[in-house]
């Protein structure tokens, strides 16, 4: 996939024959965006033009209204890699900054849209504001567009039978109340955390259970604590490892400690101290609980691993890109 962090970054050239562009934040990666990212694939294709994303590197409320902006459901680079699992080949990714905020709808559409990106087609959300103010929307692009020769999709929400309709919002939600498998079904993909394994205190070996700790930048959006069923994607191997996932501070011997994101990998051994690990979460099995004695907590974790292999038995290991 070509990535291109900056309008700058663009040659005059890049996209002479035309494009079909979808314009979103495509947080999560959702199945709304899936359904966004077919059509314009489709279209682009019908047409003989260039498929292309233009989305922002962080969320423009984090310089607009940082004391109203979530937290974000997938790092740069995992909504990168997202976007290119799901088929994506050119992506203008580019930091929403105080001069960005300052350009007008009108602005934005004539400079970057037809003069740099040259635009044919663009598929939008019903919900899209764009420009200085928020001023700009679907209407405003149907508008420029006959005047400036583009056409305009405005793609409706996606509705999951069990869950209803789907959004970033919805999904981070669901993520933050620890209902990683409901985001799974919205996301088509398992909510993950990515981050390099470091030494904690070394209370799992002692009692035969020893974790992989999180440390370092974490990527991804912490589900609540508890404890989960998930997979472990060690780098540099292309196995998926099943995992006891533990989300929050050790209750049992250090109440008042630091939260913390460790995982029991159930059929691996070996050192991965210094190693990046992605973290795939499949199902809840429980919340965080202080255990009266060191032998009620190994009763736990023994049926812990139980019922994470009993969860994982016939999940898809393969539903996952590895790191």
């Amino acid at each position: 996939m070509r990535v291109f962090d900056s309008l700058e970054a663009i040659e005059a050239d890049e996209f002479a024959a035309g494009t079909v562009i979808a314009i979103g934040k495509f947080d999560g990666v959702h199945l709304g965006h899936h359904a966004l990212l077919d059509r314009v694939a489709t279209i682009a294709e019908s047409r003989g033009l260039e498929p292309l994303v233009f989305t922002f590197a962080n969320n423009p409320l984090s310089l607009l209204r940082p004391e109203s902006c979530p937290d974000s459901i997938m790092s740069r680079s995992q909504r990168l890699q997202a976007l290119e699992a799901a088929g994506v080949e050119a992506c203008v990714m580019v930091p929403f900054d105080a001069e960005l905020a300052e350009v007008a709808a009108d602005e934005f559409v004539e400079r970057v849209l037809v003069g740099q990106l040259r635009v044919r087609h663009v598929c939008v959300g019903a919900d899209f504001r764009f420009g200085h103010g928020g001023k700009g929307d679907p209407a405003l692009l149907e508008t420029m567009g006959e005047r400036l020769g583009f056409t305009v999709d405005i793609s409706p929400d996606v509705e999951d039978p069990a869950v209803g309709k789907v959004s970033s919002s919805r999904v981070r939600a669901a993520i933050l109340q620890g209902d990683v498998a409901t985001a799974a079904r919205m996301m088509g993909r398992f909510a993950a955390l990515r981050g390099e394994v470091v030494h904690g205190d070394a209370r799992g070996r002692e009692i035969g259970f020893p974790t992989a700790n999180l440390g370092g930048e974490v990527e991804g959006l912490r589900p609540a604590d508890g404890v989960y069923a998930g997979w472990a994607l060690v780098e540099g191997d292309p196995t998926a490892r099943e995992a006891a996932i533990s989300v929050g501070a050790n209750v049992t011997f250090d109440p008042e400690g630091e939260p913390r994101v460790e995982a029991f990998l159930l059929d691996y051994s070996g050192d991965l101290y210094g190693r990046a690990i992605e973290l795939r979460f499949v199902e809840r099995l429980r919340g965080m609980v202080a255990f009266e004695s060191v032998d009620e907590l190994l009763v736990r974790m023994r049926e812990d691993v139980r019922e994470t292999q009993t969860i994982l038995l016939g999940k898809n290991a393969e539903f996952r890109a590895v790191i």
